[in-house]
């Protein structure tokens, strides 16, 4: 009976050993998994895309106002294939302000005062995608 248990143990041994989990990422992106954060001052949205068809919407938890400025940056890098990728501003009464199209690699900033309009002010982004290959990086912060 021992001779059982010490072989069965062994043998657990030797093939946990030789298991290997996925390879780590190098730049801490998960692909086809939007990385997110939304503060009150901050968002981003970060993915790393393989062919991933994607149509993400958040409302933001940070509130402008008239005192506020935006700045807005978008990366793209690694963009291949034919997709056509989306980033819509949408305003608190539900009506889309301004977009974003993606065709390719590109880097884009923008810093705006914001006014007492407030139709021009963000309330909820919607990102969209089909079969994007390639990095996404976009930020909005308060200042």
């Amino acid at each position: 009976m021992n001779k059982v248990v010490y072989w069965l143990a062994v043998a657990g041994i030797l093939v946990g050993w030789n298991c290997v989990g996925p390879e780590d990422p190098t730049d801490g992106l998960l692909e086809d998994l939007p990385s997110v954060v939304n503060t009150t001052d901050v968002f981003t949205f970060t993915l790393k895309g393989n062919k991933f068809s994607f149509d993400e919407s958040y409302d933001l938890a940070m509130k402008p106002d008239s005192n506020s400025v935006i700045s807005t940056s978008l990366i793209v890098s690694g963009w291949s294939g034919n997709d056509t990728s989306k980033i819509f501003f949408i305003n608190s009464s539900d009506t889309t302000y301004a977009w974003l199209q993606i065709l390719g690699n590109m880097t884009y900033t923008s810093e705006d005062s914001l006014t007492t309009d407030t139709k021009a002010h963000p309330a909820k982004l919607l990102f969209t995608g089909t079969e994007l290959t390639g990095t996404i990086q976009f930020s909005l912060i308060k200042d």
